[in-house]
């Protein structure tokens, strides 16, 4: 079947070399344009963090919260916050290299991928809030809204999927990775990001051809409305579904962000597929996967709702971060600091000042021990 898939696929595309190559065009410059800078550098240092064992420092002194809120190991503080700042698929890049080097067992890496499974900050507040929808307030509505809804899933499932009864092993973080000098880890990060770029580009190509030849084909029009054939083009790829949504007269700014937050939260069978090939090798079924993206777009959906008619409602200010530079006046500094690069920046620090402080009680548990056995 996938052999005759691929067969008709070909004849497509030289009957009408023009549309493919023209969606091929639009792909490979998506790619370039916005997800090669954007995510790169987070690939190359997320690669170098773990080959230097950092995710298992930070897993011993998250462990006992991340057990009891998502029955999920300590190292999903790393992923989620790498997942969280650089976007789809980082975070199922990570627990896929986590499982594949016997680091966490495929439970732990179902229950982490309910929460750890989330796009990028610049991508909603920039490229959909102030780009598509040409509002800095939407943009902050769709941010927030994703991630809330990310780690409602997590519990969702934390109560309603029993957690069964597995091995505990320690974390070793980048034991798996081969041992070498600073410069020959950075250079295997950088060849690592680079090769998952590359699967990245293919999948996004790929989806971009789908989507226009059913655009062609006229089957979208059997939906009357533009927001209709928006919705289900955002189910393949969700920011050709957002720009689609955004550009509709019939929905008011609400539902527009109602929607873009499902899309963005469930990902769309592009991400979908992206993200199931970095998990290749764990025994994670794909129906699973899907499942846990489409109960996070409504939980998300469902948070939009609520969330939207406050924010919406408050003034914007001059701020110079998003190109038209505005954020809601009413998250105020705090939002803007979350919402920029220099969240990357202070995460890093928080987990080293974390690190550093867990030495330091360790240190004077040990001292005060020692003293009171002499």
């Amino acid at each position: 079947m996938a052999g005759a898939v691929s067969c008709i696929g070909c004849i497509v595309m030289m009957v009408f070399p023009s549309i493919a190559l023209s969606a091929a065009q639009k792909g490979i410059a998506l790619w370039a344009s916005s997800v090669l800078p954007a995510l790169l550098p987070f690939f190359i240092c997320a690669n170098f963090m773990t080959a230097l064992g950092l995710p298992a420092y930070i897993g011993k002194v998250f462990e006992k919260p991340f057990q009891k809120l998502f029955g999920a190991p300590g190292v999903s503080a790393f992923v989620f916050s790498v997942s969280i700042t650089s976007g789809y698929p980082m975070g199922a890049k990570l627990i896929g290299d986590f499982g594949r080097s016997g680091a966490i067992t495929s439970g732990e890496a179902k229950r982490m991928l309910t929460f750890c499974s989330t796009s990028g900050p610049l991508f909603m507040l920039g490229a959909v809030g102030a780009g598509m929808l040409s509002s800095p307030a939407a943009g902050a509505v769709i941010a927030l809204s994703h991630y809330l809804g990310a780690i409602l899933n997590g519990l969702f499932y934390r109560i309603f999927s029993p957690k069964k009864q597995e091995p505990r092993r320690e974390f070793s973080g980048g034991a798996a990775i081969k041992k070498g000098t600073l410069l020959e880890l950075f250079t295997d990060s950088m060849i690592t990001s680079f090769r998952a770029l590359g699967i990245i580009c293919g999948y996004i190509v790929l989806f971009m051809l789908i989507t226009d030849f059913i655009q062609f084909s006229g089957v979208l029009n059997a939906l009357q409305s533009e927001w209709g054939r928006g919705f289900v083009k955002g189910c393949l790829e969700m920011t050709v579904g957002c720009s689609s949504i955004s550009g509709s007269e019939e929905l008011t700014l609400l539902y527009q962000c109602v929607l873009c937050t499902f899309l963005i939260s469930f990902g769309g069978l592009s991400i979908y597929a992206q993200s199931m090939s970095m998990l290749s090798g764990l025994n994670i079924g794909s129906v699973y996967y899907l499942v846990t993206k489409l109960t996070h777009g409504l939980l998300a959906g469902l948070v939009a709702w609520f969330l939207g008619p406050v924010i919406l409602s408050g003034d914007a200010i001059f701020t110079g971060t998003f190109g038209t530079g505005e954020v809601i006046s009413y998250l105020g500094f705090f939002s803007q600091l979350l919402f920029s690069s220099k969240m990357v920046i202070m995460i890093v620090f928080l987990f080293l000042f974390t690190i550093l402080l867990d030495k330091l009680i360790r240190r004077i548990h040990e001292r005060s021990r020692d003293h009171s056995g002499v």
